[in-house]
């Protein structure tokens, strides 16, 4: 992703991140394919004044690719996006509006004199709640990348493996320092981070003090090195654990004021996460200076040199404890770390001071300018946060695109806009003001709509309120619904119904039909008739002369006449489809609902497939005669059928007796077909020699069967079958004639 200018909404000290910073993300990386096109979005810039629109560039090819090839990775990354789609989605159903825009009301409420009130209670309780919600989001985001890791770690390469490393502590860092569950817990939220992300003291350091030495309490770094680095790391218990089993208890013999020092330090370090925790730093750190100050006079008595080392080395431990930054920075190594160290002991509670604590940490110990995670580390605290969404974007798009919204509702971006306000002062025209993680987020459904799985988070986020609602926006997105929609696989009816019920909202009735068109020639592919008919009947308009509704009814005149009534025709025997067979056969159940047009289309075929079914009954004949009588009278049967049908009447001939009317209508049907077929023969001559060709087996009833049984051969043409049938009416019509008289 390119934020071409994002540079100029930052401080002038910024302007070394440009968009050549850029990588490949994460998702596309490990992509096993070659990379599809690069999209041309507008920038940033031109995006957020209002003077571009993000163009929707859907790639059927890269969408008809993740349909049918779905890859283990781009499974387990579109569960991953969903939950974090969920995220946001639930707290947009939660009209959860943003920090700044509640804080707004709040503003203005105070401007007005009223200092204590129901409704300003209500409103900061409102204001609170929301924060929470927000803060709860963000955790299960960076839960949920927690879990897309340990998913597909060992399944990339270790460049991608590594980046998410660093995009993991990114998260964390993110989280800690601006989503902690509350101000109480986050200097611990913020050692966490730190712990996880740069981990000390090593496993072969703490070997060589705790376990390599039968009195770890006199190993030169225990108490500088080893425990300075757990305390300015929060690890009290690791810390009360090590002192308690460093083997000090000799000194309670050899010299007890050392041991008494040792033992009230090991319960101030005891003491401190229950208190702090508890809401009670304040008196833990006034017995820490108070312990601190009175020092001098509690050693007093220590007169041996390795004791008064020892005690001289738990005096800067208590400096340390006591916030005090230069001892701080003697403890520490990184900036971070002394950061971490300094919203431990300094003060809590008050999130204003972490800046201070920043400056203080960089003052002392500086960073490491060729680490861009720690530039973005650097970034996160000092309030960069569009830069922040920039190094999440460079490992991650997705990732980014929901971080931003969530930046978004905390007010993060509020200062960015200022700029873009006056703009819209002096352009009328520009009335709504756009956001920044709009233009993340449309850009991520958009990518989504090209990823099979992904196609319902696409949808959303261009439905729902997680990108902000306008008018420009609402057209934007029929305009790309109705765009992508046609191409959608709709793997199941429910599947179907879904993106009917979005096209009922947005008043998409061509997009319906092409939705339908498009189900049922998938339908039609995989054999499954009746539904395909269904699709196609719902496609059919006979008031319009669309494109969808005159392939619609050109497939349905296809399965009716070709898939059906020919195969019937040609095999004598209904077609082996159970469901239509129970339709022809009114074997369904009272609650079953068959489209009238559908029961219109197919009921040459059923006529047929009855006839066919009842053909070997003698008691039936009369009906069967009459059926036959319907289909060649019926003013829509393709020509071509005629002669097969009029064949059906050679072995009823022979063994049945038919009265004259019924001799006069047969006179009369084939002199209406001679007729015609002798204007265009070849399609009926074609079908006729190819049911000559292909007689079905086992199918006892098929009339060149029977011919066959009867030692007589069927007419070689359509010419010969009109001769014949003429022969044997004629004949008919005779003995008729001679037994009346």
């Amino acid at each position: 992703m390119q934020f071409d200018d994002i540079e100029m909404l930052e401080v002038p000290d910024d302007s070394s991140v440009t968009s050549e910073n850029q990588t490949e993300s994460i998702s596309d990386s490990s992509s096993e394919s070659q990379t599809p096109p690069e999209k041309e979005y507008p920038s940033f810039h031109d995006w957020l004044s209002g003077d571009k629109n993000i163009r929707f560039q859907f790639d059927v090819s890269e969408y008809n690719k993740s349909y049918k090839h779905p890859s283990d990775f781009g499974v387990a990354q579109a569960a991953y996006i969903t939950k974090l789609y969920k995220s946001v989605e639930e707290l947009a159903a939660k009209n959860v509006v943003g920090m700044s825009a509640t804080g707004a009301e709040e503003d203005d409420d105070d401007q007005i004199g009223v200092i204590s009130s129901t409704r300003a209670f209500g409103k900061r309780k409102d204001v609170q709640y929301q924060d929470t919600l927000i803060n709860n989001a963000f955790r299960k985001l960076v839960e949920a990348f927690g879990s897309f890791h340990d998913t597909v770690k060992y399944h990339v390469s270790d460049e991608d493996a590594r980046n998410y490393e660093d995009l993991s502590s990114l998260l964390e860092c993110v989280q800690s320092n601006w989503f902690a569950l509350s101000q109480t817990q986050k200097p611990e939220e913020i050692l966490e981070w730190i712990n996880k992300y740069d981990p000390r003291p090593e496993n072969d350091f703490i070997d060589a003090v705790m376990y390599n030495n039968p009195t770890p309490y006199k190993h030169t770094q225990f108490w500088t090195s080893y425990l300075g680095t757990l305390l300015a790391r929060g690890m009290f218990e690791q810390a009360e654990s090590s002192l308690r089993a460093s083997k000090y208890e000799v000194l309670e013999q050899e010299c007890p004021e050392l041991y008494a020092i040792i033992q009230d330090f090991t319960t101030l370090v005891a003491n401190y996460q229950v208190m702090a925790l508890k809401g009670q730093f304040a008196q833990w750190k006034s017995t820490v200076c108070e312990f601190r100050d009175n020092y001098k006079t509690m050693k007093a008595g220590i007169s041996d040199l390795t004791h008064v080392t020892i005690a001289s080395q738990i005096h800067d431990l208590l400096c340390l404890v006591s916030g005090l930054p230069k001892t701080t920075a003697s403890f520490v190594s990184t900036w971070y770390e002394m950061y971490g160290a300094l919203s431990l002991y300094q003060v809590r509670d008050d999130d204003s001071v972490y800046s201070d604590y920043y400056k203080l940490a960089m003052a002392e110990k500086g960073s490491n300018v060729s680490s861009e995670l720690e530039q973005a580390f650097r970034d996160v605290i000092s309030q960069k946060f569009l830069r922040v969404i920039l190094a999440i974007d460079s490992y991650d798009p997705a990732t980014a695109a929901y971080v931003s919204k969530l930046f978004e509702l905390k007010g993060f971006f509020s200062s960015y806009y200022a700029d873009f306000t006056e703009h819209m002062l002096d352009e009328p025209a520009v009335l709504e003001r756009r956001y920044a993680s709009d233009y993340l987020l449309t850009r991520h459904a958009y990518e989504c709509l090209e990823v099979h799985e992904l196609v319902p988070v696409g949808l959303g986020i261009l439905l729902t309120p997680v990108i902000t609602a306008s008018k420009e926006a609402a057209a934007q997105t029929k305009e790309v619904v109705a765009e992508f929609l046609p191409q959608y696989q709709c793997s199941t009816n429910d599947d179907l119904e879904w993106a009917l019920t979005i096209c009922a909202k947005l008043n998409l009735t061509g997009v319906v039909r092409k939705l339908f068109l498009a189900q049922g020639e998938k339908s039609l592919k995989d054999g499954h008739l009746f539904e395909a008919l269904n699709m196609l009947v719902g496609c059919y308009d006979e008031t319009t002369s669309t494109q969808e509704s005159t392939s619609a009814l050109g497939e349905i005149q296809h399965i009716v006449w070709d898939l059906l009534f020919q195969d019937c025709l040609l095999n004598s025997t209904p077609v082996p489809d159970e469901l239509l067979m129970n339709i022809v056969t009114n074997n369904v159940d009272a609650d079953f609902k068959i489209h009238p047009v559908i029961r219109q289309c197919i009921a040459p075929y059923a006529v047929l497939a009855e006839y066919f079914l009842s053909v070997s009954d003698s008691a039936c004949f009369p009906t069967n005669v009459s059926r036959l009588f319907r289909l060649l009278r019926f003013k829509y049967m393709p020509r071509k059928f005629v002669p097969l049908l009029l064949a059906q009447f050679l072995p009823l001939i022979i063994k049945h007796t038919f009265d004259m009317p019924q001799l006069i209508i047969m006179t009369e049907l084939i002199d209406t077909f001679e007729i015609l077929w002798k204007e265009d023969p070849e399609d009926c001559d074609d079908i006729y020699e190819f049911a000559l060709e292909n007689v079905p087996e086992d199918v006892s009833h098929d009339w060149r069967v029977q011919l066959k049984n009867k030692e007589q051969t069927p007419p070689e043409s359509v010419k010969d079958l009109i001769r014949e049938l003429r022969e044997k009416i004629i004949r008919k019509i005779a003995r008729v004639y001679i037994e009346a008289k």
